[in-house]
């Protein structure tokens, strides 16, 4: 476990759901992250399926950095996230951003009532947070009921190479505007499951807050077999925002999928 940031033996420590404390500092962390070039490549996924995507649901949408751009790119957007504090970030910055996009506070397991979209994505590996095969199976479930016929859902996941490459042991700490905040990051490659544990400090905040994030690195053999058992049509494969076939040997994979019923 991390070692305690200096002066926190006096202060008191408060553990949090994951990105409770997380979510006013989560730009902040994620500032290296080019939403551009998600967006363009979700853009790009949707002309070579369906050109005819217009509204689409952000899942596992976080503070709306994808949801945003895919506004500014002209896609009516809705953004679910299972974190209120992440939701209500997003919908600030919707607000002052003008792109109208609606934030509402859903689990991936759950999305009942919402919809019908034309697709909906869920970026940045948070499949990975679902920790059983069940899990992805009731995802995927509650994904294909709220898309139209013909839907497309696109969704990634990260690697066992990623998670040996970047997070076997990290570490960072850094200072932002009225923060601190230091990460340590391990992968248990005997039980596939990669934590991020994060300890939060605000300026003029007493308490120490303390949070841990924990994500099952699955065999994409393991994805691809829920996937054929569900209602989805697999589409692609694919490598780290390009067209060509993912693989293990890959950082990041993209799956593009679409739900049964086409019309034509």
């Amino acid at each position: 476990m991390p070692e305690p940031m200096d002066g926190d033996m006096e202060k008191d420590t408060v553990k949090q759901a994951p990105y409770q404390g997380l979510a006013p500092i989560y730009d902040y962390v994620m500032r290296h992250v080019d939403y551009d070039e998600w967006a363009a490549f979700i853009q790009s996924v949707f002309q070579r399926h369906a050109p005819q995507t217009r509204r689409v649901i952000d899942l596992a949408c976080g503070t709306g950095n994808v949801s945003t751009e895919l506004a500014y790119l002209g896609f009516e957007m809705t953004g679910a996230d299972i974190s209120e504090s992440m939701v209500r970030v997003a919908g600030e910055k919707s607000a002052l951003n003008g792109s109208h996009s609606e934030f509402i506070q859903r689990d991936l397991r759950d999305l009942s009532g919402l919809g019908p979209f034309d697709a909906a994505v869920c970026m940045y590996d948070s499949f990975n947070y679902l920790l059983d095969l069940e899990d992805i199976d009731e995802a995927l479930s509650q994904v294909r009921a709220i898309l139209e016929p013909g839907g497309l859902f696109v969704f990634d996941v990260c690697t066992e190479r990623n998670s040996l490459r970047y997070f076997s042991d990290m570490r960072d700490r850094e200072h932002g505007p009225g923060f601190t905040y230091e990460r340590h990051s391990y992968y248990k490659a005997n039980e596939r499951l990669q934590h991020n544990h994060f300890e939060i400090r605000f300026e003029g905040d007493d308490e120490l807050y303390e949070e841990t994030h924990v994500q099952r690195i699955y065999r994409l053999s393991d994805i691809e077999e829920r996937i054929h058992a569900s209602a989805f049509e697999l589409l692609d494969v694919l490598s780290e925002f390009t067209f060509n076939a993912g693989s293990e040997a890959s950082d990041r994979i993209h799956y593009v999928l679409r739900a049964p019923g086409v019309t034509t």
